[in-house]
């Protein structure tokens, strides 16, 4: 029965990560006595609250809800369980949006200092370390850049990527000359035609977002240490060192100071290629300008 779950999973388009982590769930459920024909509300209550007890987050239990419900969909659809059981279960616990973690200006400067201009690696590794943080590009934005994309008036074209729309990220003057140092360099790695931007010594194309990601958390690493923006993560004696996203972290950054600089919550939006719901997040991290805000409220004395 597993088996075939995880080819209609397949079929359905989902991706490795999902599937495997449905597949835990399910199993476990089975584990647990649940049957893939049926739904036992009474048992189901009962694992649920055992999750709760062991400490399980309110996002775990939603990720267990989602993977049943794909579960007894499949079932439906291959004719082992009732159409329509999947919809009988709970619903999820909304759970509240986390604050963005992001790179402070002294991280940022420590980050920057970390690769060797002199060199080529260390020309482009600077370049891109700057352009993640002077654009608040994602990764996969900036690897899928091609030298046309650094136009002549101060700006970088980023392409969209999915459902999101195409954007210009303007850039300072030092980062254009900066952005033109490399280019030369790059003439001289025998590059040939392609047209993409960031090459290797030897001039192949870099892949992707991974070989972004690659670059800067190892520079990060270096310069910052393990788990850099993220100081009160706990690690145990058996955990690897954290692995996380580093370029977000140089984005997030990005649109903290600006929006701590005063600038419009629009224009940042604008300039992240996100909503401004999704901008105002970052607003958050930081409470001293609405504290400031708060404070011209003629009531604000006696709150």
């Amino acid at each position: 029965m597993l088996a075939r779950y995880e080819l209609l999973l397949q079929q359905l388009g989902r991706s490795p990560t999902t599937r495997r982590m449905y597949l835990a769930a399910a199993r476990e459920w089975l584990a647990a006595g649940g049957s893939p024909a049926s739904l036992d509300a009474d048992l189901l209550a009962k694992r649920l609250g055992q999750r709760r007890r062991a400490g399980a987050s309110a996002a775990t239990i939603n990720n267990d809800l989602k993977a049943l419900r794909s579960l007894y969909r499949c079932m439906g659809i291959a004719g082992i369980a009732p159409l329509g059981l999947d919809r009988q279960l709970p619903r999820g616990r909304r759970v509240p949006q986390r604050l963005p973690r992001w790179l402070s200006a002294d991280q940022v400067g420590a980050l920057l200092a970390r690769p060797d201009p002199a060199t080529f690696t260390g020309l482009r590794d600077h370049a891109i370390l700057r352009l993640l943080y002077e654009t608040g590009m994602r990764s996969g934005e900036l690897a899928a850049l091609g030298c046309g994309d650094v136009l002549p008036d101060g700006t970088v074209y980023v392409a969209a990527q999915g459902a999101r729309r195409d954007r210009y990220a303007p850039i300072s003057a030092e980062m254009g000359a900066l952005l033109d140092a490399y280019i030369a360099q790059r003439a001289t790695r025998r590059a040939g035609k392609q047209a993409a931007l960031w090459v290797s010594q030897h001039g192949h194309a870099l892949r992707n977002a991974r070989s972004i990601w690659e670059i800067v958390a190892r520079h990060a690493r270096s310069a910052l240490g393990t788990a850099a923006g993220y100081e009160r993560l706990r690690l145990t004696t058996r955990a690897r060192p954290w692995s996380g996203h580093y370029p977000h972290l140089l984005r997030a950054g990005f649109a903290v100071a600006m929006l701590e600089r005063g600038c419009n919550v629009m224009a940042v939006a604008q300039l992240l290629g996100v909503r401004a719901e999704q901008a105002v997040l970052y607003q958050a991290v930081d409470l001293a300008p609405l504290r400031a805000a708060i404070a011209v409220h003629p009531r604000f004395s006696a709150l």
